[in-house]
């Protein structure tokens, strides 16, 4: 149920469930806020499960602070504009008593209701409802009302427990309505003007009704009587005009201009090529702007070389949007790309200064930094350099969760340097040494738990690793300390290895010589567990 003080962004996504004459109807109620000045122009709809318009209404809360109180008013108009069903609680002297009132329900005095009988089949059981009469309301409270009839059908009798809904708002008010109007919407820029469809219709800010795939609608309203008009359709200027007509069905032509922003840039470095939604507008700076439609739109930025794309989705709804001066675009260097070409040319030393360049905020650090690590690890033999850097990785809070899940793999890399440090350490100084191996051992049982995440492209070595480095880390580790239970885990260990050694790295030479040099460390342990 929508209520009423909610601010607009929930007014405009909570769904209302509500009840019509003889079913249920989901419905979503959406806003779209604008600025209008200091304040703010709320557009909401109301929309049922198939698509179709059931309402729609414009508000203006004229200053920030007063959108609380525009979502209560909102809330409340569209909750007097649906019907709500209620039962004949009583029939007593004072009349026909109704289980609604006025607190929950917003029931006044000479409110109608239809009143509807039950169809019964010879079972006895009800199969559905029909029209009977409607009564009245004459008195409320806060949680009942009391009805007299306006007329019944002549074989109705009002019993306690039959239904009565509340007639709908625009229901009533069309039955008074003898005339109508037919407006026709056209909108774009000429000569590629078209037929708008999904134009919202207000006379006198109430919504009317919204036109067709042809841009037409049907409006009906009093004849000679003066009613202001306003036309809306997002991505186009507001519409409004007055209107009076003194027969009915006569059409009304309307012209909706595209609603246009200013659009102004400029970068560090100047020429880069500007695309918004994926087509080029120009090249920095564009100072004295392009015109951008209204909506949210994807801007990218290429200076090419060796900078990054700058892109960005970005809200065009104010006359004029600009990024100059202090909120100009500054390119970054694509680092991991450089580095990455350091590489294919075979210099290492210029992919590492290339790959270290990379600092946090940038797009690419993750990729960059675990890039570094790798490098450390495999080339340099740099354990400590490649714990910090793939550290640094998991320092992210997206990486440590692998929201990301590119980056799982980081816990076996990182466990498999823990692992060469340990051994760096084993004949200077054995604590430290069992240190990294427990910290080897913590990394890669994350690793083990997480191997769905893998990349696909080296995913079989990738498992390898993981099981290969934990039995390692466990053996190590066991051989320093000597504790029994260390034995028993380097048991287990070995065995997942072998258990789980991938079918596709079976013929692989180089993971054959491994596979064999596991089955002498594990005959070395497997009978003391």
């Amino acid at each position: 149920m929508l209520k009423a003080g909610l601010d607009m962004e929930t007014v405009a996504t909570k769904g209302w469930q509500h009840t019509s004459l003889m079913r249920s109807v989901d419905m979503i109620i959406s806003g779209n806020v604008t600025q209008a000045g200091q304040g703010l122009t709320i557009e909401s709809t109301v929309v049922a499960a198939n698509g179709k318009i059931l309402l729609s209404q414009i508000n203006k809360a004229r200053k920030k602070k007063n959108v609380a109180n525009t979502a209560r008013l909102i809330a409340n108009s569209i909750i007097d504009q649906f019907p709500f069903e209620g039962t004949i609680a009583a029939v007593d002297e004072q009349g026909y008593r109704i289980n609604l009132g006025k607190a929950d329900y917003r029931i006044r005095r000479g409110s109608q209701f239809k009143y509807l009988v039950a169809n019964m089949e010879r079972s006895g059981r009800v199969k559905g409802f029909k029209d009977a009469g409607t009564l009245r309301v004459v008195e409320t409270d806060a949680s009942s009302s009391w009805a007299e009839i306006v007329d019944l059908n002549d074989a109705a009798k009002v019993k306690v427990g039959d239904r009565v809904v509340r007639r709908f708002y625009l229901d009533e008010r069309r039955e008074m309505e003898k005339g109508s109007i037919l407006l026709s919407a056209n909108g774009g820029t000429p000569p590629d003007d078209h037929a708008l469809w999904g134009v919202n219709v207000y006379l006198n800010n109430t919504w009317v009704g919204t036109t067709g795939s042809n841009g037409k609608v049907e409006v009906p309203l009093n004849l000679f009587e003066e009613y202001d008009i306003q036309l809306s359709r997002h991505g186009y200027q507001p519409l409004m005009d007055t209107v009076s007509v003194d027969e009915s069905r006569q059409t009304k032509e309307y012209f909706l201009e595209m609603a246009n922003a200013l659009f102004k840039i400029e970068s560090e470095p100047a020429g880069a090529e500007v695309f918004v939604d994926g087509v080029k507008i120009g090249t920095t700076p564009i100072l004295d702007g392009k015109l951008i439609n209204f909506g949210f739109r994807k801007v990218v930025l290429s200076a090419g070389g060796e900078y990054r794309n700058w892109q960005k989705v970005m809200q065009f709804n104010q006359p004029e949007v600009q990024l100059l001066g202090p909120n100009k675009v500054v390119f970054v260097k694509d680092y991991f790309k450089i580095g990455q070409n350091a590489e294919q040319n075979g210099d290492i030393d210029a992919a590492i200064r290339a790959y270290s360049s990379t600092e946090k905020g940038n797009p690419d650090y993750s990729a960059a930094r675990h890039r570094l690590a790798q490098l450390y690890l495999d080339e340099k033999g740099n354990y400590d350099g490649a714990v910090r850097e793939f550290e640094n990785v998991l320092s992210l809070p997206e990486n440590q969760q692998i929201i990301y899940k590119q980056f799982a793999v980081t816990y076996t890399n990182l466990g498999h340097s823990y692992y060469r440090k340990g051994m760096g350490l084993l004949q200077k100084d054995k604590k430290a040494a069992a240190s990294s191996f427990a910290k080897a051992i913590k990394n890669l049982n994350i690793a083990k738990q997480n191997t769905r995440f893998f990349p696909n492209r080296h995913f079989d070595e990738a498992v390898h690793d993981t099981y290969y480095y934990l039995a390692l880390s466990y053996h190590k580790l066991y051989l320093i300390t000597k504790k029994r239970a260390l034995v028993e885990k380097a048991n287990l260990a070995w065995r997942e290895y072998f258990d789980f050694f991938p079918k596709n790295l079976e013929a692989k030479a180089n993971f054959v010589k491994i596979r064999n040099s596991a089955r002498i460390y594990w005959d070395q342990i497997k009978d003391l567990s």
